[in-house]
């Protein structure tokens, strides 16, 4: 019996710290679900040119409703699951991008501005709602656009939980090995859309979202997956907002 805890042991911490040399990235066309076709190829007629997306984490409430106000920066620990009768050690961060320390990853490597705006030109592609979607880095590119699309980030909080059951780590890594979950992760995406009249430089269409969800490790699986959330997050945040432009814009 002691060798066996003492092999599950080992085991349990052979595979969280190889877990934590893993390296993620953003990657939007991995994402559950379909993007919203919601026009036939051919059928529109405008252009739309894509900024860069403004982030506006960790400063402020700019928009009252849309984001919950968390603190800025990097918050708790994994040790606290060493003290006993803790049932976990944690981890919360408003820009995960920024730092180490998740539950079974070593870095999540994500372009805020570009990576949403890239996401945002695959939807309006598929959507069929324009004839022509353009990537601008500046009004200067998009002079021959007829709107331009507007984004925001407010929020991409990250929480992370290594479950110690409060017996600590030294004795949880044998509920690990038969099977119970070490940990969760979970994701929180805050966006805002505009759409925006070239021309006059008019917003004539805006949308809000705001969702967060959350997923459970075990030492066989969901290893690396900690902010795997995130580009499903994004797809259904535009998925929704184009479908509302298409009802509530149906000229375009």
């Amino acid at each position: 019996m002691r060798n066996f805890i003492l092999s599950a042991a080992f085991a349990a911490a052979a595979l969280v710290l190889s877990a934590c040399t893993n390296i993620a990235k953003f990657d939007y066309g991995a994402a559950p679900g379909t993007l919203a076709k919601l026009r036939e190829p051919g059928s529109a007629t405008k252009s739309v040119a894509v900024m860069p997306f403004m982030d506006q984490r960790g400063v402020g409430i700019i928009d009252p409703g849309q984001a919950p106000a968390h603190d800025v920066g990097d918050h708790g620990s994994f040790f606290l699951g060493f003290i006993p009768l803790m049932p976990f050690g944690y981890v919360e961060k408003t820009q995960p991008e920024n730092s180490e320390d998740f539950v079974s990853l070593g870095r999540f490597h994500f372009d805020v501005q570009n990576d949403l705006a890239a996401a945002s030109i695959a939807s309006l592609k598929s959507s069929g709602l324009f004839k022509n979607v353009t990537k601008a880095n500046n009004a200067a590119q998009a002079a021959n656009a007829d709107y331009i699309w507007r984004g925001s980030v407010t929020s991409t909080f990250y929480r992370g939980r290594m479950f110690s059951y409060g017996i600590t780590y030294c004795f949880s890594h044998i509920l690990w090995i038969v099977g119970v979950p070490y940990g969760s992760s979970t994701n929180e995406l805050g966006v805002k859309f505009e759409l925006v009249d070239r021309a006059s430089g008019n917003v004539v269409w805006e949308y809000n979202y705001l969702n967060s969800d959350y997923l459970n490790h075990w030492i066989y699986a969901r290893v690396g997956k900690d902010v795997s959330i995130y580009p499903r997050l994004m797809k259904e945040a535009m998925n929704s907002a184009l479908y509302k432009l298409s009802q509530e814009m149906p000229d375009l």
